[in-house]
């Protein structure tokens, strides 16, 4: 992530009007180009080297916006302009820019190979000085073997009355600076722009640039449309032109296959869905009508009118599903990174890129929080072991499997949980883990109260995390395995009497505690459960430079997760495992996944399978029921009788075992669900559980023997 730095103070010149931040690779500032203001009006300036804290600039000088550039889509054409406050004009339309410090002079200590195999437009000053930098950084751009190059030439912007006219100027001899003719362009058909001849008369000031371009009124739109003029291979595919939504209102109406009513809202250049029923519409409403006329409307007019918008967005709008932080469409998976421009990530067979318009709709509760911008330099998976309080390889391929695991759009989902004593990080390692794939505020929460809170949360998150757990009560367990294997939750509605909200999906499910918290085995037959070590006094790390070293490697640590989801969805088809667990869906998506990570075939499923042995040995432990029988069958052979002479039998033979009322059963009917609930993991240790009816009555009888 990049790492804000104060403005340095300079001993004579005092403090920079301006100072703008060249950062590596990693995001972290490694050059300031800090303007003084002069008291006639005239600037100079200076750089800071604040790795070194001197007044020079290092020898080796990186390209503005580096670490943007890397982690950009590398099909996304870099405009190349001369100085930063050029670039950062460009940027703040969502384009990607980029410049060298020291214009022209100093060029040549600029380190250009990032632009390898990419497009680049470079826009000059219009001066002498802009067209010798533009020929200059065309020439390294050659030798730094960029995909494409082409100079923009750019002459005059001017504003009809309803519609903007725009001229683009192309030069026949690129040597000559006057203009020999003018073409134009007509990109009506997309953005609704009529081309015109421009007057002969009119050619723009000395000097003049792209950041007075944009002063005087030049849109996103505008410098697409010069982009496509120069890139018409990107025509109707690039990340830079976007078109807004079919708008009631300024705003696109639409509603769910769940009848849930949505807005797409433009916001700047970039768009956003919200819930009709939100409060931040209602907000939204309330503000603008405020904008408009002046005055506030009334809580009364101001639900009549959400209300009517809702009406229209449900029998009027399109229909489209929405998603929690992750989606899925065509082959693809779609990661909403969170932050405020509403950025995404596309996954497919052919890679990954950033988005500033994904293909579906996503959705976000007021918890949402960012993830890192995603890297591929130096992406590699063994950048999170360091963050991770693991005692093994075991243990650390589980958890990424987890990761891996909750990348996928759908389920089912294994239930991680972490467990160990007091000083084991079992807190700090769930938040790490989640801020990989769904970081919200709080990172975790207690555990919920009934299921309904669990479906309200499940709504609204795509990774469900709760802390610090003592115990999971009966109820809970079973909504956790609905929610990660698959099954659907109905409550009635909010102030009705007969209207069921229904919620049907699977979410990826975190807990952690010091207790063993698998003790039910249908829970534990779906979880991975890793213990943690406790971490010596000597190696207790301090908090803050922990994330901040965390938040430095997160970017490279996403994007080896991205890389290994891409490979996962191109090996998925040709993967067929010999053993299939009881979350086969799972193992073999990670299974996939294991080239992309450096691990050798079968990697996981060994540790997949120890694990699961372990998990069999700490349910068996955790449950009465399933430890008498064990020790019964072990110790005296096959058992034959009803389930009313089981509970005497166990009862007399290990009362340790079955004392407590609470946790094993005194009726005959509990004791059969329990078993049925048990069966699955005493198989697993060679016991079968076969039921029979006899005679006449259609008695029923319980045969309990190794396998």
């Amino acid at each position: 992530m990049n790492v804000h730095i104060p403005s340095p103070i300079h001993p004579k010149c005092g403090q920079p009007s301006v100072s703008h931040v060249y950062r590596d690779a990693n995001g972290k500032p490694v050059l300031l180009a800090n303007r003084f203001d002069k008291p006639d009006g005239s600037k100079f300036f200076m750089p800071y080297d604040p790795v070194l804290k001197e007044w020079k600039a290092p020898q080796t000088r990186p390209l503005y916006n580096l670490d943007r550039i890397l982690a950009a889509d590398p099909s996304e054409v870099v405009l190349f302009v001369e100085g930063e406050k050029c670039a950062d004009a460009l940027t703040g339309l969502g384009f990607l820019a980029t410049t060298t410090f020291g214009g022209s002079n100093g060029s040549a200590k600029s380190d250009l190979s990032p632009l390898k195999a990419r497009k680049v437009a470079i826009w000059p000053d219009n001066d002498l000085a802009g067209t010798n930098y533009a020929k200059a950084i065309q020439g390294m751009l050659l030798r730094a073997n960029a995909d494409e190059i082409e100079i923009l030439n750019v002459a005059a912007y001017c504003d009809g009355n309803s519609h903007k006219y725009l001229e683009i100027p192309v030069l026949s001899d690129t040597n000559n600076p006057e203009l020999s003719r003018n073409d134009t362009i007509n990109t009506n058909a997309q953005y609704n722009v009529k081309s015109r001849n421009m007057p002969q008369n009119h050619t723009p000031c000395k000097g003049w640039d792209v950041a007075d371009a944009i002063a005087e009124g030049w849109t996103k739109a505008d410098i697409s449309a010069l982009i496509l003029h120069h890139f018409p291979e990107l025509q109707g595919i690039s990340s830079h032109i976007t078109s807004p939504p079919n708008q009631l209102d300024g705003m696109e109406l639409w509603h769910t296959p769940e009848k849930d009513s949505f807005a797409t809202i433009l916001v700047g250049d970039h768009v956003e869905n919200w819930a009709l029923s939100s409060s931040h519409f209602r907000s939204f409403l309330a503000y603008q009508h405020y904008l408009s006329e002046g005055k506030m409307l009334s809580q009364t007019a101001i639900e009549d009118k959400r209300r009517t918008l809702e009406g229209e967005a449900r029998f009027g709008g399109a229909e489209y599903p929405v998603y929690a932080r992750i989606g899925a469409q065509e082959g693809s998976i779609y990661l909403d990174l969170g932050n405020e421009t509403w950025d995404a990530v596309r996954i497919g067979t052919d890679g990954w890129e950033c988005l500033k318009r994904p293909a579906i709709r996503f959705q976000r509760s007021g918890s949402v929080a960012a993830l890192p911008r995603p890297m591929r330099q130096g992406a590699d998976i063994e950048l999170l072991r360091p963050y991770l309080n693991v005692a093994n390889d075991v243990d650390f391929r589980l958890l990424v499997a987890w990761l891996m695991g909750a990348l996928q759009p759908k389920g089912p989902y294994p239930i991680l949980i972490l467990t160990g004593e007091q000083g084991s990080a079992k807190s700090t390692t769930a938040k790490v883990l989640r801020s990989l794939i769904d970081p919200a505020n709080p990172m975790a929460r207690s555990a919920p109260q009934s299921e309904q809170d669990l479906v309200i949360a499940a709504r609204h998150n795509h990774v469900l995390a709760f802390d610090n757990l003592s115990y999971v009560k009966p109820s809970l367990a079973d909504a956790l395995c609905r929610i990660a294997t698959g099954g659907g939750f109905g409550t009635r509605k909010l102030h009705t009497n007969s209207e069921e909200v229904l919620f049907d999906a699977t979410r990826p499910c975190l807990l952690n505690g010091i207790p063993d918290l698998a003790s039910r085995p249908d829970l534990a037959d779906r979880s991975i459960i890793v213990t943690l070590p406790v971490i010596p006094e000597t190696k207790r790390q301090f908090e803050r430079d922990f994330w901040q070293r965390f938040e430095k490697d997160a970017p490279r640590i996403l994007g080896a997760l991205l890389n290994a989801a891409s490979t996962a969805l191109l090996r998925l088809p040709s993967v067929n495992l010999t053993e299939r667990p009881r979350m086969a869906d799972f193992a073999r998506w990670v299974t996939a996944a294991e080239p992309a990570f450096g691990w050798a075939e079968g990697a996981f499923m060994e540790a997949y399978n120890t694990n699961r042995a372990l998990v069999d040995a700490a349910a068996l432990e955790g449950n009465p029921v399933a430890e008498a029988v064990l020790t019964l069958v072990t110790e005296h052979g096959p058992w034959r009788g009803t389930a009313s002479g089981l509970i005497l039998t166990l009862r007399n033979s290990y009362p340790q075992l079955t004392d407590d009322p609470q946790t094993f059963p005194r009726s005959a009917n509990k004791l059969s669900g329990e078993l049925r609930r048990v069966h699955p993991i005493l198989r697993r240790q060679g016991i079968t559980i076969t039921r029979t009816r006899e005679g006449r009555t259609g008695q029923r009888f319980i045969e309990l023997k190794n396998a």
